[in-house]
């Protein structure tokens, strides 16, 4: 499984929120998308980014909770890409 997230930094006039997009594949095969307006103003596009990962870290989980009730084996790691690396930073912090 494999998770690529984004988000557009151009910020509407109206309501400066960012659009987070993410895309879910399981193996070749799309099996996910969605790209919508993020529901809070974001500070920085390193929280905007980081809230994109969070989105999209909850749909492979969810993902993998129906791939198991489906009793498919999947022992394989989850990928998931993320083009920020403050985001990235701010992901591996345990605080």
């Amino acid at each position: 499984m494999e998770v690529y997230t984004n988000v557009d930094y151009a910020r509407s006039a109206i309501d400066s929120k960012f659009t987070s997009r993410y895309c879910m594949f399981l193996g070749r095969n799309l099996v996910t998308w969605k790209s919508k307006n993020q529901n809070v103003v974001a500070r920085s596009s390193a929280d905007a980014e980081f809230r994109a990962i969070v989105q999209g870290t909850c749909e492979l989980l969810w993902m993998r909770i129906i791939i198991n009730n489906l009793k498919v084996a999947c022992e394989e790691f989850m990928i998931f890409y993320c083009d920020n690396k403050s985001a990235i930073s701010i992901a591996h912090n345990p605080v």
